[in-house]
């Protein structure tokens, strides 16, 4: 399927009031980049872009819906139109924002399918597109190329299930089970009772398997949620403490003594635990005593290989080594308990033992264990005090600043502790929902557990006892062995996917980021490079790029892929690459920009595309004024509130970078 997007307008938005056209007729420019100077609403532009094509708008609070009434304006309403092409037929969607109500209504134009319709409506086959995970993989700022990359955002994953369509395989072992449940329904049964009572535990096992599914999705999406949350009131806290003056100064100071105590402390404690593991380190005494124990073997001979041999030849002796006469019968108890003496396993181990003792080396004096551990307990105890010195000190500054007015730190601390406690719960949901769960006896049914794995070995034994009641066990086992090949199809799937997405990035990045030798090591639940736990915003942005193109190609559809601000936090020859890139890989693509930008990226996208349009907007102020007589009559369009100017000349001479 092709998707491209026609173009938009807005009316009484929060945004300037403007008809973007990015097509001439149903076939859309291949690049097109709208530059918008900072304060020209693009954050506005893309959100409500998104909104009007997924059609989130219907739950919006009414204070999210008045967020969008331009400032000062009386305007009542605001209408939002979007423009696309689906397969080379248009489609619309109209979203009207009432201000004074604070609600959102929609109205879909779809020319193969009614005409123009009320509400977002939207053909099945489109609908999947304009879901708002699956938006966010080809409509998206910076901020998002970031998401790729953090370990508790699953955006990576989202991005592979959502192009690749695997969730297809978990739709046919769906109807895999609904098949099974209907020819169940319709055989010839032995006990309707019985049955009847094993259907409804099945339908509702079925249905609190999909409750806990549920629970547990937003449990995660809280989870990651609040551990951002957490991790900025942090920054402020520490943003409000450490700035300002010689407190300040002094806190920061105290931070980092804190932290090298609490490193120091750590080393130390190890070293000593390891010495631990040798006796003869705590007193010298044990190592005199092993010194006497090796001393006294070696006097005594032992072990020796001739032990056997001595007992042997004493045997044939007159007399015993303890002067009595040799009888048969001494010679028979000699020979017998001789086998207790001496053997292999006690020569082997003595052996062992003289071995370790000799290694120890010095017993006594400065380089012995014994004193090498009584140094490293004097490190320890000084280690320790300058770790309590320096919590006194951080803890006594903290005071200070507090009490010198800094009120926010309470509250961010109180909101950081509620945050934390919320944290805290949705991890014990996850892991309740992720634990293995209790072993049931074959007649018992828990539909409140929240372990899945248990629910999941629940369902399957009432579905194999209500196979056998309705003679369908067969089909039964049959469906089973259908889920598992697909549930292992998509792992498998999903592993080779990943495995050729890794090595095409590569290939492509290796390419783009010529002289910053990036590779990605792999893709769990998030972008993972090589040898490296994170990556400048430029470099974030670039393997972001690559990463989203290379997975809209696998996916057999082309979608447009719209940019805010799509080179600005990378350097010129990046940005180079990246702009003779992006023709090859996607059929349209529209960049919001800023005069910056120009600079690398424009000359390369004009030299990779002969089909690139220019636009510049921008409000009309008494600040933008002198920029009226720059502006081509005939190819401007000039609204109230705004100028849009369609000419690669004043696109390229544009200069400003934030209105006034």
């Amino acid at each position: 399927m092709r998707i491209s997007l026609l173009g938009w307008s807005s009316d009484g938005m929060r945004c300037p009031d403007v008809k973007v056209d990015l097509a001439d007729g149903m076939e859309p420019s291949a690049v097109s980049l709208i530059q918008m100077p900072n304060g020209t609403g693009k954050t506005t532009t893309l959100s409500l872009l998104e909104a009007a094509m997924n059609g989130s708008a219907t739950n919006w609070s009414e204070t999210e819906v008045r967020d969008f009434r331009r400032p000062g304006s009386p305007t009542e309403k605001g209408v939002f139109v979007v423009r696309l092409a689906v397969d080379g037929k248009p489609l619309t969607f109209e979203l009207t924002l009432d201000f004074g109500r604070g609600t959102a209504v929609y109205r879909t134009t779809n020319p193969g399918s009614g005409g123009v319709q009320p509400n977002w409506v939207p053909l099945p086959s489109v609908r999947r597109f304009l879901k708002p995970e699956f938006l966010n993989l080809f409509i998206f700022d910076g901020e998002f190329a970031g998401k790729l990359f953090d370990q508790r955002q699953l955006e990576a994953e989202y991005a592979i299930e959502a192009l690749c369509q695997l969730y297809v395989l978990d739709d046919v072992a769906g109807f895999a089970e609904e098949a099974w449940n209907r020819k169940a329904k319709q055989a010839p049964v032995k006990t309707e009772a019985g049955l009847a009572k094993l259907q409804e535990s099945h339908r509702a096992l079925l249905k609190r398997k999909a409750e806990v599914a549920r629970y547990r999705e937003n449990a995660q999406v809280g989870a990651n949620k609040l551990a951002l949350e957490i991790e900025e009131l942090d920054r402020r806290i520490k943003a409000k403490l450490s700035g300002g003056a010689q407190t300040r100064e002094r806190f920061d100071a105290a931070q980092e003594t804190l932290a090298s105590a609490a490193n120091k402390l750590t080393r130390v404690s190890g070293d000593a635990m390891q010495a631990l593991r040798m006796p003869i380190a705590l007193h010298t005494a044990f190592g005199r005593d092993l010194v006497q124990l090796k001393e006294g073997l070696d006097k005594l001979r032992l072990p020796e290989n001739s032990s056997a041999q001595f007992f042997q030849e004493l045997l044939e002796e007159v007399d015993c080594i303890c002067g009595r006469e040799m009888t048969e019968g001494a010679r028979e108890e000699i020979r017998a308990r001789s086998e207790r003496y001496l053997d292999a396993a006690d020569a082997g181990t003595i052996n062992a033992l003289k071995a370790d003792i000799e290694g120890v080396g010095e017993i006594e004096g400065e380089g012995s264990p014994n004193a090498m551990f009584a140094a490293l307990v004097a490190e320890l105890a000084t280690a320790r005090k300058e770790q309590r010195l320096a919590t006194q000190e951080v803890d006594t500054l903290k005071k200070q600043l507090k009490d010198a007015g800094e009120t926010d730190i309470d509250a961010w601390e109180a909101e950081q502790v509620l945050a934390m406690e919320k944290y805290e719960g949705c991890k014990k949901l996850l892991e309740d929902i992720d634990a293995a769960g209790e072993e049931l006896d074959e007649d018992e049914v828990d539909v409140e557990t929240w372990s899945m794995a248990s629910l999941e070995r629940q369902i399957r034994a009432i579905g194999s006892r209500i196979a056998k009641l309705t003679d369908t066990l067969t089909v039964r086992r049959q469906t089973e062995l259908i889920v598992r090949i697909l549930k292992r199809t998509g792992e498998l799937a999903r592993a080779e996917i990943k495995r050729e997405l890794i090595d095409a990035c590569n290939e492509t990045i290796a390419k783009v980021l010529v002289n910053d030798p990036l590779r990605i090591a792999g893709i769990d639940r998030s972008l993972r490079l090589s040898g490296q736990s994170g990556a400048s915003v430029g470099q974030t942005l670039s393997v972001g790029y690559v990463f989203l193109m290379t997975v809209l190609n696998r996916g057999n559809n082309d979608l447009p892929l719209v940019v805010d601000s799509p080179a600005n936090p990378i350097d010129a020859g990046v940005r180079r690459r990246i702009g003779t890139l992006i023709p090859k890989l996607t059929k349209q693509f529209v960049g919001l920009t800023i005069n910056t930008e120009r600079e690398g990226f424009v000359p390369a996208l004009q030299a990779a595309s002969s089909d690139v349009r220019y636009l510049t907007m921008f409000r009309r102020t008494p600040g933008t004024l002198p920029l009226m007589a720059q502006v081509p009559a005939d190819r401007a369009t000039v609204t109230e509130s705004s100028v849009l100017v369609h000419d690669q000349a004043f696109f390229e001479g544009f200069d400003i970078e934030e209105e006034v």
